[in-house]
């Protein structure tokens, strides 16, 4: 039992030698012995540039390698007319459209509401002022797609701060009446 004992403290003892041994034996790259004077101080003060050197140099191989061009090998053209088609077959089939339309106004202020009206006057999308108690909204246009709705958002947001794209739905016959006064 003593033996076993010993040869553990033996054992131990030639490690922490050993490891000891391997610490006074490194080079140090913390710095010259003349910032240790520093270190005394309260001065701390490494020289990092040559690491430095060595990290610039990784990103710029990995930079010179990334430069693969991005190609679409998927034609989309096709499957988005049939899927078009589906969709115009599927809207003469309802009663109601589903689109988007630009708010430029809600609030109680029927002269706030009017003044929003007559700012856009100059559109030719038609704007339309709803009153249920006890709000006034004023709404610009009808369109099928956000991104649509979203060209003419670009230009009213410079002038009415408060405008923001909804979606709605408008009934049929509507929807054929503006759209014969918008292109005229």
């Amino acid at each position: 039992m003593v033996d076993r004992y010993v040869r553990k403290i033996r054992v131990g003892h030639f490690v922490w030698s050993f490891l000891i041994g391997l610490i006074v034996s490194m080079e140090s790259k913390a710095g010259p012995p003349s910032n240790l004077k520093k270190l005394k101080k309260g001065i701390y003060e490494e020289n990092l540039a040559a690491y430095r050197i060595e990290f610039s140099k990784r990103v710029k191989e990995k930079k010179r390698a990334s430069c693969i061009p991005l190609l679409c090998p998927l034609n989309q053209a096709k499957p988005l007319e049939q899927r078009l088609a589906q969709r115009k077959a599927a809207y003469e089939h309802m009663s109601c459209l589903k689109g988007y339309t630009i708010q430029l106004y809600m609030g109680s202020s029927r002269t706030a509401a009017l003044k929003a009206q007559d700012l856009v006057s100059t559109f030719t999308y038609p704007s339309k002022l709803h009153y249920r108690q006890p709000h006034y909204i004023v709404q610009l246009g009808f369109f099928s797609d956000r991104l649509e709705a979203y060209f003419v958002y670009l230009t009213l947001v410079k002038k009415i701060a408060t405008a923001m794209i909804r979606p709605c739905m408008l009934p049929r016959q509507e929807h054929l009446c503006i759209y014969a006064i918008a292109s005229t």
